[in-house]
């Protein structure tokens, strides 16, 4: 083959694999990877990890070794499962030196390595191994690894031909996990990573609807921190959102199968809970109430607790036409107990109930 054809068949194979791996979806661009890495690089074995950078963890996203984990060196028994593969950066010396330095690592003995001296595994039978942290704009997103080939050793050539490739796996995993936080921030509050006001609309409108037409019961619980403005202006917003986040947790803590917490504003939350009538609800509110009121956050000074304060409403089809009319009914209650002395919870009825 010419130079001239060898260097187009070469940025040909690139741009096949790039179209091939330009997805949004990491469960997709696995999928492809298992099924064309190998004979593109024309090596045997790889696996790719993501790089959790806050936790220092490399989580396990593709491989095509058999056996599940049996043949992963770096794999303490204690982490193996069926479905997880998940490892403290410090526990594989190999990823950990290219993670930090930034750079690939690339030698052709594994039994002679100073990464894996003494270690027998039968998936390196011609002994080299490479190891490249993916990158993009100097941030790292994973490390990918190839072992045992064709070859008994893996040429200059076979490298620049995956580095190269790597850029392209690197730039698709990056835009895919992006994808992902994306559709995530849609429906979720940042702060807390509960559901926010849009997605738990939505939700409310369809359970409506669902109880409306069948005639299950369906409440919902406004719910309120006392005195929130006290608190950010005693202790700061930081402290502020730290009650945020415990509400949120606390939420999802009493939560049912079907229920759905939602960060609805502010310092006020919304709890939808399809087949539930008020008093099944507001037995789950004060659950939530009584609970907040043991929790202890550090001041700068000295610890200090917050209280909540919950309005419950049941959806009446005699009464309600649609979600705005349930949740103003648990409003008017919230604001009963916001002026009743706080730290209560009022069931609310439509107002010809009263």
């Amino acid at each position: 083959m010419s130079e001239t054809k060898a260097g187009q068949h070469y940025y040909q194979g690139l741009i096949d694999f790039y179209k091939a791996i330009s997805l949004l979806s990491l469960e997709e661009i696995s999928t492809v990877l298992v099924d064309r890495l190998p004979s593109i690089l024309s090596i045997h074995y790889f696996t790719l990890f993501l790089y959790d950078k806050d936790k220092r963890v490399l989580n396990l996203i593709c491989h095509n070794h058999p056996g599940e984990w049996d043949y992963f060196p770096e794999s303490p028994q204690h982490l193996k499962t069926k479905s997880i593969f998940s490892i403290p950066l410090f526990r594989s010396s190999v990823m950990e030196t290219a993670i930090l330095s930034g750079q690939y690592i690339l030698e052709q003995d594994f039994s002679n390595s100073s990464y894996y001296r003494g270690k027998v595994n039968p998936l390196y039978k011609k002994g080299f191994f490479v190891t490249i942290p993916l990158m993009i704009e100097k941030e790292i997103v994973g490390v990918l690894n190839l072992n045992d080939g064709e070859q008994d050793t893996f040429g200059q050539s076979n490298l620049e031909f995956t580095l190269d490739l790597s850029e392209f796996i690197s730039m698709s995993v990056s835009n895919a996990i992006l994808y992902e936080k994306t559709k995530i921030l849609a429906v979720t509050d940042g702060l807390t990573g509960i559901s926010n006001r849009h997605q738990v609309e939505q939700a409310l409108q369809s359970e409506f609807k669902r109880s409306m037409r069948y005639g299950v019961p369906l409440s919902v619980i406004l719910l309120d921190v006392d005195c929130f403005k006290d608190v950010n202006d005693t202790h700061g917003h930081q402290k502020g959102d730290d009650v945020l986040v415990a509400v949120a947790s606390l939420l999802k803590k009493v939560c049912r199968a079907n229920d759905i917490a939602a960060r609805y504003g502010g310092e006020e939350f919304l709890m939808i809970l399809p087949q539930s009538n008020a008093h099944g609800a507001f037995k789950i509110a004060e659950r939530v109430r009584e609970e907040m009121m043991k929790l202890s956050f550090a001041g700068d000074e000295s610890n200090f607790s917050v209280t909540t304060s919950c309005g419950v409403a049941e959806f009446n089809k005699d009464s309600m036409e649609n979600i705005d009319q349930l949740v103003a009914v648990a409003d008017r209650a919230l604001y009963e107990a916001k002026d009743g002395g706080r730290n209560k919870t009022i069931i609310g009825y439509p107002e010809d109930k009263n």
